[in-house]
C-alpha cells in the first residue's frame, strides 16, 4: 500500500512538472520601456536635420516602408507576397513631407560605413529601386562627426533637386 502511495506520489510530481513545461511562466506581458526612443547619434541628427529644413517638411522618423509605398495593380501573386514582405519589413529612418497636406516629399537614412555590418552599411537595392520607381528621392547620409546643418541642407537639396533649402552660410 506504501509502494502505491509513493508512486502515486511520484507521478504527481511528473505530472506537475511535465504540465508546468507545456504552460506559460512568465508574465504575457514581458516588456519593459526602453531608456529613450533615439540613440544619441539619431536624437542630434533629427535636430540637425529639423533645423535644416527650417518648418519647410515636417519630419517624420522610423517609418515602415510600407505606409509610404503601394504595390501596383498589375502585380502577379508572388511577386506581391514577395514585395509585401520586403515592404513591411524595411524601417526608413527619416521621411520628408509636405506639412500642408503631409505628402511625402524625400526619404533619409542613415549609413555607418565604419563597418559592413554596421546600420544599412551596404545599399539595399530593393529601397533604392522601390523609390526610384516610385519617383521619391532617397538620400543616404553617412553617420560621422561633426555635421553641419549646411552639410545637410546641400546633401537634401543634391537629392530634392529643389532650391528651397538654402545652406547656411559657413562661418571661419
Amino acid at each position: 500500500m506504501e509502494v502505491l502511495i509513493l508512486v502515486l506520489a511520484v507521478l504527481v510530481v511528473v505530472a506537475a512538472f511535465l504540465a508546468s513545461r507545456f504552460m506559460s511562466h512568465g508574465n504575457p506581458f514581458p516588456f519593459s520601456k526602453k531608456s529613450s526612443l533615439f540613440t544619441q547619434v539619431e536624437r542630434s541628427y533629427l535636430n540637425m536635420l529639423e533645423q535644416a529644413v527650417k518648418g519647410k517638411y515636417k519630419v517624420m522618423n522610423r517609418v515602415k516602408m510600407a505606409d509610404i509605398l503601394e504595390l501596383k495593380n498589375n502585380v502577379d501573386a508572388k511577386s506581391r507576397i514577395a514585395a509585401s514582405v520586403k515592404l513591411n519589413a524595411k524601417y526608413l529612418d527619416f521621411v520628408l513631407c509636405d506639412p500642408a497636406d503631409m505628402s511625402i516629399v524625400a526619404v533619409v537614412d542613415l549609413v555607418n560605413n565604419n563597418s559592413k555590418d554596421g546600420h544599412k552599411a551596404v545599399p539595399d537595392w530593393f529601397v533604392s529601386g522601390a523609390f526610384e520607381a516610385a519617383g521619391i528621392p532617397y538620400v543616404r547620409m553617412k553617420i560621422k562627426a561633426g555635421y553641419t546643418i549646411a552639410d545637410i541642407q546641400q546633401g537634401l537639396a543634391a537629392k530634392i533637386g529643389q532650391s528651397g533649402l538654402k545652406p547656411e552660410p559657413l562661418l571661419k
